[in-house]
């Protein structure tokens, strides 16, 4: 009799980590820009300074990324992760308590490190681990889930708000996030197919492959590379145009006089192309090589920011959610996919741990930016204007990095055998 499961578990890892993006993303990340006016106006905090509170959680998850790298691959999995998202939805449910800015820079820092090792690591971890054929389409479908967790609780937040206060709203979703991540964590979960006696999707090695046995860059040798630290530019550049942007469309397009609910569906309607928008870009990562990958969606985000700049029209406003929707991706898909291509497997949850400091880093500088040059100029239009050119720059970079790490491999004893 035929004891082999109908359905490799690697599928099973990539539902879970859906549902680790689908609220640890889509709420705790995506839905907080429909908090900026609401919590500001309330408590007479400047835009800047309130969004410095996600500054705070991009540096907090960059601090704790590297290490959740290593305590991932040490330590059990499912206890780390149990804290992690215990830590990530309880410090987002206490939001609903702060009073000052202090409060919300505290708890900031402990949804930081919740996030690192709710997400921010294990996603691309696991799926790495599970996956050496279709690795595109599998992270893609799990990254998907913030997409789709954008799209829904952008409303729910705004309706919460509306109906009955941002407090409440935070409170709501905090659970939310409780019950959704906690039980994927311990239950579902599995750091290497080994454990379960199975291999890889797509590898024809024995189950019995170690870590010693993989192919790539250790740290210390990818860290030499001139490739190293051009990816690691382009990572902080998405994570400055990315959250630049994606955090103060709803801000922005209420400045300029849509309604509140108008700026809420927008976000959840590039959220919900964002969920196409991921598939479509694992897959051409997959089927065209990371170039074509690189060139198509560093292209779509410049033509995003621009459509932005004329959204005072609502049909504008629409075409920007469509766009938006594919080049939001920009985010989630090229930097743990060009890690891989770059550095292999060898070292990859130190590597990308160290990587996601930058696009978090990135991330925290970007949504105050945008803040910042609104309180000084009193509009958004120069930000979207800068983060078109840092599209095109990163693009530039992105294609190099690629080009000298190819280099790097064909050098590399792992490869040139």
């Amino acid at each position: 009799m035929d004891n082999k499961p109908r359905v490799f578990y690697g599928w099973w890892i990539v539902a879970g980590c859906f549902l680790l993006t689908f609220t640890g993303i889509g709420i705790a990340i995506n839905s907080i820009g429909v908090f900026l006016k609401p919590v500001t106006e309330s408590l007479g905090f400047d835009r800047g300074a309130f969004s410095l509170y996600f500054t705070i959680a991009a540096l907090s998850m960059a601090l704790a990324a590297p290490f959740m790298g290593k305590l991932l691959s040490k330590y059990k999995i499912r206890v780390v992760m149990g804290i992690s998202t215990t830590i990530l939805a309880v410090s987002f449910f206490l939001y609903s308590q702060s009073t000052q800015l202090i409060h919300f820079y505290l708890l900031s820092i402990l949804l930081g490190i919740g996030s690192a090792g709710t997400h921010v690591i294990p996603v691309a971890l696991l799926i790495t681990n599970w996956f050496k054929e279709k690795r595109g389409l599998a992270i893609a479908i799990a990254l998907a889930g913030s997409g789709i967790g954008g799209m829904l609780f952008n409303p729910v937040a705004n309706y919460l708000i509306t109906a009955y206060n941002w407090q409440t709203a935070y409170m709501l979703l905090g659970c939310v996030l409780a019950l959704t991540t906690i039980p994927v964590a311990l239950f579902i979960v599995r750091l290497h197919p080994a454990e379960m006696g199975l291999k890889a999707y797509g590898d024809i090695a024995e189950s019995t492959e170690t870590a010693d046995d993989l192919k790539g860059f250790t740290m210390g040798e990818a860290v030499k590379t001139s490739g190293f630290w051009l990816l690691a530019l382009v990572l902080l550049l998405i994570g400055v145009m990315n959250m630049g942007i994606q955090h103060h469309v709803p801000a922005f397009l209420t400045d300029v006089g849509h309604s509140p609910a108008f700026a809420a569906n927008i976000v959840a309607l590039f959220m919900g192309v964002l969920v196409l928008g991921k598939i479509v870009l694992g897959s051409i990562f997959d089927r065209f090589g990371p170039r074509v990958g690189v060139i198509f969606i560093f292209t779509i985000f410049a033509v995003a920011a621009f459509i932005l700049t004329g959204a005072t029209v609502a049909a504008i406003a629409i075409i920007f959610g469509l766009v938006f929707g594919f080049a939001n991706a920009i985010m989630t898909i090229p930097p743990p996919l060009l890690t891989a291509e770059m550095f292999g497997q060898r070292n990859y949850g130190v590597i990308y741990g160290v990587m996601s400091i930058c696009y978090t880093l990135g991330s925290g500088i970007g949504m105050p930016l945008s803040g910042t040059i609104f309180d000084k100029t009193g509009s958004y239009l120069p930000a979207f204007y800068l983060y078109i050119g840092l599209a095109v720059l990163a693009m530039i970079i992105a294609l190099a990095a690629l080009s000298v790490g190819a280099k790097a491999q064909a050098a590399h004893p792992d490869y040139s055998k």
